[in-house]
């Protein structure tokens, strides 16, 4: 799998490493072309991931919020079905008197 469980600074090191060794065998030009388009390929990795990032974050947003709703309908059947039992106390005890 890449990039592989490396620790963080040594993985960007050997980004630094590998330009520093291949940069010699390249004319300004070539580099130049060659090193945009490398950073082409990182801004659409950026921009993919920030994406699915964006719609993950929404989805999880909303299961949330759907989660949140169905606890409030909960709770409110549970305080309607509380008074209704506290209305029945009150005539119970209104019959007994």
């Amino acid at each position: 799998m890449f990039p592989p469980n490396i620790d963080p600074q040594t993985y960007a090191l050997s980004a630094t490493l590998v330009g520093a060794v291949i940069s010699p065998e390249f004319t300004a030009n070539e580099a130049n072309t060659i090193g945009n388009w490398l950073v082409l390929v990182g801004d659409y990795l950026l921009a993919y991931a920030g994406q699915i990032a964006l719609i993950e974050g929404r989805r999880q947003m909303n299961e949330q919020n759907t989660s949140t709703q169905m606890n409030q309908d909960q709770m409110n059947f549970i305080i309607n079905a509380l008074k209704k039992m506290e209305c029945e106390v009150e005539n119970l005890k209104k019959k007994c008197s």
